[in-house]
Protein backbone atom coordinates (compact mmCIF):
# COMPACT_ATOMS: atom_id res chain seq x y z
CA UNK A 1 0.00 0.00 0.00
CA UNK A 2 3.18 2.08 0.67
CA UNK A 3 3.97 2.08 -2.89
CA UNK A 4 1.02 2.59 -4.48
CA UNK A 5 1.22 6.04 -2.13
CA UNK A 6 4.48 6.60 -2.92
CA UNK A 7 3.67 6.36 -6.74
CA UNK A 8 1.04 8.46 -6.66
CA UNK A 9 3.00 10.98 -4.98
CA UNK A 10 5.56 10.64 -7.87
CA UNK A 11 2.90 11.11 -10.34
CA UNK A 12 1.12 14.13 -8.69
CA UNK A 13 4.87 15.77 -7.96
CA UNK A 14 5.76 15.01 -11.77
CA UNK A 15 2.44 16.51 -12.61
CA UNK A 16 2.27 19.57 -10.66
CA UNK A 17 6.58 19.87 -12.09
CA UNK A 18 4.82 19.81 -15.69
CA UNK A 19 2.24 22.19 -14.86
CA UNK A 20 4.75 24.62 -13.33
CA UNK A 21 6.46 24.33 -16.90
CA UNK A 22 3.39 24.90 -18.99
CA UNK A 23 2.57 27.46 -16.95
CA UNK A 24 5.50 29.43 -16.85
CA UNK A 25 6.14 28.79 -20.44
CA UNK A 26 2.45 30.49 -21.22
CA UNK A 27 3.53 33.29 -18.85
CA UNK A 28 6.96 33.84 -20.91
CA UNK A 29 4.67 34.14 -23.87
CA UNK A 30 2.13 36.49 -22.65
CA UNK A 31 4.87 38.69 -21.11
CA UNK A 32 6.31 38.35 -25.09
CA UNK A 33 3.36 39.25 -26.27
CA UNK A 34 2.80 42.34 -24.25
CA UNK A 35 5.97 43.99 -25.05
CA UNK A 36 5.91 43.49 -28.28
CA UNK A 37 1.86 45.20 -27.90
CA UNK A 38 3.58 47.98 -25.97
CA UNK A 39 6.10 48.69 -28.33
CA UNK A 40 3.72 48.50 -31.70
CA UNK A 41 1.37 50.60 -29.94
CA UNK A 42 4.42 53.79 -29.56
CA UNK A 43 5.48 53.42 -32.96
CA UNK A 44 4.72 55.02 -35.88
CA UNK A 45 2.45 54.01 -38.86
CA UNK A 46 2.80 55.09 -41.74
CA UNK A 47 0.46 54.18 -44.74
CA UNK A 48 0.44 55.39 -48.23
CA UNK A 49 -2.44 55.39 -50.45
CA UNK A 50 -4.19 56.92 -53.74
CA UNK A 51 -7.44 58.34 -53.09
CA UNK A 52 -9.51 60.86 -53.98
CA UNK A 53 -8.41 64.59 -53.08
CA UNK A 54 -11.58 65.25 -50.94
CA UNK A 55 -14.99 63.88 -51.23
CA UNK A 56 -16.61 63.78 -54.53
CA UNK A 57 -13.59 64.87 -55.88
CA UNK A 58 -12.79 63.05 -59.02
CA UNK A 59 -8.60 63.92 -58.69
CA UNK A 60 -7.46 61.20 -57.02
CA UNK A 61 -3.65 61.39 -55.20
CA UNK A 62 -0.99 60.14 -53.97
CA UNK A 63 -0.36 60.18 -50.53
CA UNK A 64 2.07 59.62 -47.38
CA UNK A 65 0.12 59.91 -43.49
CA UNK A 66 1.82 58.79 -40.40
CA UNK A 67 -1.02 57.69 -38.15
CA UNK A 68 0.41 56.40 -35.78
CA UNK A 69 1.48 57.74 -31.91
CA UNK A 70 5.15 58.95 -32.76
CA UNK A 71 7.55 60.56 -35.16
CA UNK A 72 8.40 58.23 -37.88
CA UNK A 73 12.28 59.23 -39.13
CA UNK A 74 13.69 57.69 -42.13
CA UNK A 75 10.95 57.20 -43.93
CA UNK A 76 11.64 55.19 -47.27
CA UNK A 77 9.23 54.26 -49.68
CA UNK A 78 9.08 51.55 -52.48
CA UNK A 79 6.19 51.12 -54.76
CA UNK A 80 6.03 48.32 -57.72
CA UNK A 81 5.61 48.98 -60.59
CA UNK A 82 6.26 52.74 -60.63
CA UNK A 83 3.30 54.60 -60.43
CA UNK A 84 1.63 55.90 -63.48
CA UNK A 85 -1.48 57.95 -63.53
CA UNK A 86 -1.87 58.58 -67.38
CA UNK A 87 -2.80 62.04 -66.91
CA UNK A 88 0.45 64.65 -66.70
CA UNK A 89 4.24 62.98 -67.04
CA UNK A 90 5.08 66.03 -64.38
CA UNK A 91 2.44 64.28 -61.88
CA UNK A 92 3.94 61.06 -62.09
CA UNK A 93 7.93 62.91 -62.24
CA UNK A 94 6.71 64.48 -58.85
CA UNK A 95 5.45 61.57 -56.99
CA UNK A 96 8.61 59.01 -58.88
CA UNK A 97 10.81 62.05 -57.07
CA UNK A 98 9.32 61.64 -53.45
CA UNK A 99 9.14 58.24 -53.35
CA UNK A 100 12.89 57.83 -54.35
CA UNK A 101 13.82 60.37 -51.77
CA UNK A 102 14.06 59.56 -47.82
CA UNK A 103 11.23 61.76 -45.75
CA UNK A 104 13.61 63.27 -42.91
CA UNK A 105 10.81 62.59 -40.46
CA UNK A 106 7.14 62.52 -40.58
CA UNK A 107 5.08 64.08 -37.21
CA UNK A 108 1.92 61.89 -36.05
CA UNK A 109 -1.05 62.76 -38.07
CA UNK A 110 1.28 64.40 -40.89
CA UNK A 111 -0.35 63.64 -44.24
CA UNK A 112 1.73 64.54 -47.66
CA UNK A 113 0.03 64.34 -50.87
CA UNK A 114 1.15 64.54 -54.65
CA UNK A 115 -1.26 65.15 -57.41
CA UNK A 116 -1.55 61.05 -59.15
CA UNK A 117 -4.68 61.78 -61.95
CA UNK A 118 -8.23 62.65 -62.67
CA UNK A 119 -10.22 59.16 -61.55
CA UNK A 120 -12.57 59.38 -64.24
CA UNK A 121 -9.96 59.18 -66.97
CA UNK A 122 -8.02 57.14 -65.36
CA UNK A 123 -10.23 54.25 -65.34
CA UNK A 124 -11.06 55.09 -68.93
CA UNK A 125 -7.98 53.75 -69.68
CA UNK A 126 -7.15 50.09 -69.72
CA UNK A 127 -3.23 50.28 -70.10
CA UNK A 128 -2.83 51.86 -66.75
CA UNK A 129 -1.45 49.35 -63.87
CA UNK A 130 -4.71 48.87 -61.02
CA UNK A 131 -2.42 47.59 -58.41
CA UNK A 132 0.67 48.98 -56.90
CA UNK A 133 2.94 47.48 -54.17
CA UNK A 134 3.77 49.66 -51.84
CA UNK A 135 6.71 48.88 -49.32
CA UNK A 136 7.42 51.25 -46.08
CA UNK A 137 10.40 51.61 -44.11
CA UNK A 138 11.34 53.96 -41.20
CA UNK A 139 12.42 54.40 -37.81
CA UNK A 140 10.50 54.92 -34.63
CA UNK A 141 11.90 56.03 -31.31
CA UNK A 142 12.76 52.30 -30.40
CA UNK A 143 14.59 52.04 -33.84
CA UNK A 144 13.80 50.30 -36.76
CA UNK A 145 9.81 49.51 -37.43
CA UNK A 146 8.82 46.31 -39.39
CA UNK A 147 8.61 46.97 -42.88
CA UNK A 148 5.22 47.29 -43.98
CA UNK A 149 3.96 45.88 -47.15
CA UNK A 150 0.60 45.77 -49.08
CA UNK A 151 -1.27 46.46 -52.48
CA UNK A 152 -2.96 49.45 -53.33
CA UNK A 153 -5.63 48.01 -55.39
CA UNK A 154 -7.33 51.04 -57.66
CA UNK A 155 -10.10 48.87 -58.94
CA UNK A 156 -11.36 48.80 -55.82
CA UNK A 157 -12.21 52.92 -55.81
CA UNK A 158 -13.07 52.36 -59.29
CA UNK A 159 -17.46 52.53 -58.41
CA UNK A 160 -16.79 55.11 -56.05
CA UNK A 161 -18.80 58.86 -57.21
CA UNK A 162 -15.21 60.28 -58.42
CA UNK A 163 -16.75 62.49 -60.75
CA UNK A 164 -19.53 63.90 -58.67
CA UNK A 165 -19.34 67.87 -58.80
CA UNK A 166 -17.89 69.15 -55.44
CA UNK A 167 -19.28 71.60 -53.24
CA UNK A 168 -17.06 74.78 -54.66
CA UNK A 169 -18.59 73.46 -58.39
CA UNK A 170 -22.24 73.21 -57.40
CA UNK A 171 -21.72 76.96 -55.83
CA UNK A 172 -20.14 78.21 -58.54
CA UNK A 173 -23.27 76.90 -60.60
CA UNK A 174 -25.30 78.43 -58.36
CA UNK A 175 -23.71 82.06 -58.52
CA UNK A 176 -23.77 81.70 -62.41
CA UNK A 177 -27.48 81.24 -62.58
CA UNK A 178 -28.27 83.46 -59.71
CA UNK A 179 -26.27 86.12 -61.84
CA UNK A 180 -28.04 84.99 -65.13
CA UNK A 181 -31.38 85.45 -63.77
CA UNK A 182 -30.19 88.96 -62.12
CA UNK A 183 -29.81 90.28 -65.88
Amino acid sequence: MSNAIAVIAILISIGALVYSHLQAAYSRRQLKLAERVRKEAAEPYVVADIQPRAGGSGLLVFTVENIGPTVARDVELSVAPPLQGGERSDWDEKIARAIARKIPHLPPRRRLEWYFSFGPRYFEKTDLPRQYTVTVRSTGPEGPVEPLTYVIDLDVIQGMALDRETVVAKLDLIAKNTKALGQ
